[in-house]
């Protein structure tokens, strides 16, 4: 008979990585590290460097941990890390996001299997299309639909990441996905 060890908590890995145990510090990163990669490449639209970003991340969080005072969900706090180092490196790069034109022909339905199946070349290809759709929108408004629509956190919780008015939060999200739409309808997408 097997038995299932139940998986330690976020907050149990904290306190054996403050007591000085690495093994815990490897499971927390190896548990957000996916997510976090994702929200950097989602902020960014960049692959390039993100590596560097995703070590840049998990160096803060070492360095911070002694500070996480519990008052929000670890993975909230993490995120709160990504996006300030995601905000440096925007400054940094000195510029926003340019677009990558894509022909005027990009559909999804040109993305797509015929049979509903979806491949992996179609799985890049909206993946391509929604972060150009996403470098379209200015970096406010970016942050939010990243956090909301593709993170799949709820608005107050983007508004503690973001360190701002959950009203302010509804807005950019209105707001962003009016934008997108408009995008993605002169890409040729029927929504």
């Amino acid at each position: 008979m097997v038995f299932a060890v139940p998986m330690e908590t976020d907050e149990q890995l904290i306190t054996r990585c403050l007591d000085g145990d690495q093994e815990a510090f490897r499971t927390l990163y190896q548990r957000h590290c996916p997510r976090v990669r994702s929200l950097l490449f989602q902020l960014t639209g960049k692959p390039e460097g993100l590596d560097d970003l995703t070590q840049e991340v998990f160096i803060k969080v070492f360095r911070a941990l002694p500070k996480f005072r519990g008052e929000s969900q670890f993975s909230t706090w993490i995120f709160r890390i990504t996006y300030n180092v995601c905000q440096d490196f925007r400054r940094k790069q000195g510029r926003r996001l340019q677009l990558v034109n894509l022909p005027e022909t990009t559909s999804l339905e040109n993305l797509a299997v015929p049979d509903g199946r979806e491949d992996n070349l179609g799985r890049l290809g909206r993946q391509e299309l929604v972060q150009n759709a996403l470098a379209t929108l200015p970096a406010e408004q970016r942050d939010v639909i990243v956090l909301h629509d593709l993170q799949e956190k709820p608005q107050d919780e983007v508004a503690r990441i973001l360190n701002l008015p959950v009203g302010t939060v509804k807005s950019r999200v209105f707001y962003g996905r009016r934008k997108l739409r408009e995008y993605l309808v002169a890409q040729g997408v029927e929504l």
